[in-house]
């Protein structure tokens, strides 16, 4: 069977302005959201962290409007976009991972913890949570807590850098279509 022959460059340039722009009005809105929200509940850190994510998602939008006009090196602000948002990510990350105060929300977990046993004892349900202590309970909660952050993280450099190597690798057949429609 013979080989799928490349794109012609004028798809890959209107693909690479679809995807570009719709992940860039998706980070904005998403992370606009996240910003309005973190400093509603007075939260200074997430609210900074989601307002520089936001400017990831407008240097996108950026690079997006540069390449309709027909700006070549717009892709540089495209790649970057990705490269920041993914910078902004592991720096929350990393300071959720070192600044997690689990002595400030055990009451709460606990409280919760007691509500879901009673709740399973009412119903004649074994639960497993029965046989752990509080100090093993708290001791699982921080595993998922950091499990979970370091998930996001690895998830983040996979999914950021996969889509700044797409657009990295699509500047020659940009570049093309660029050429091709201004001859």
């Amino acid at each position: 069977m013979p080989a799928k022959p490349p794109p012609l460059p004028e798809a890959v340039y209107q693909r690479v302005m679809r995807v570009a722009k719709a992940e860039g009005w998706s980070i904005l809105i998403i992370a606009s959201m996240g910003a309005f929200m973190a400093a509603g509940g007075g939260n200074v850190i997430p609210a900074i962290a989601a307002c520089v994510a936001a400017g990831a998602g407008a240097m996108e939008i950026h690079g997006v409007q540069r390449l309709a006009r027909g700006d070549e090196t717009a892709v540089n602000w495209l790649v970057r976009s990705q490269l920041l948002l993914m910078l902004v990510i592991l720096a929350y990350v990393i300071f959720r991972l070192v600044f997690f105060d689990l002595a400030a929300v055990q009451p709460q977990l606990l409280e919760v913890r007691r509500e879901m046993l009673a709740f399973y004892e009412n119903m004649n349900v074994d639960a497993p949570s029965f046989y752990q202590s509080d100090a093993q309970f708290m001791s699982v909660v921080r595993l998922v807590y950091t499990l979970t952050y370091c998930l996001l993280g690895i998830a983040t450099c996979v999914y950021q850098g996969l889509m700044a190597r797409y657009y990295h690798r699509r500047r020659a057949a940009i570049s093309q279509a660029l050429n091709q429609q201004d001859a």
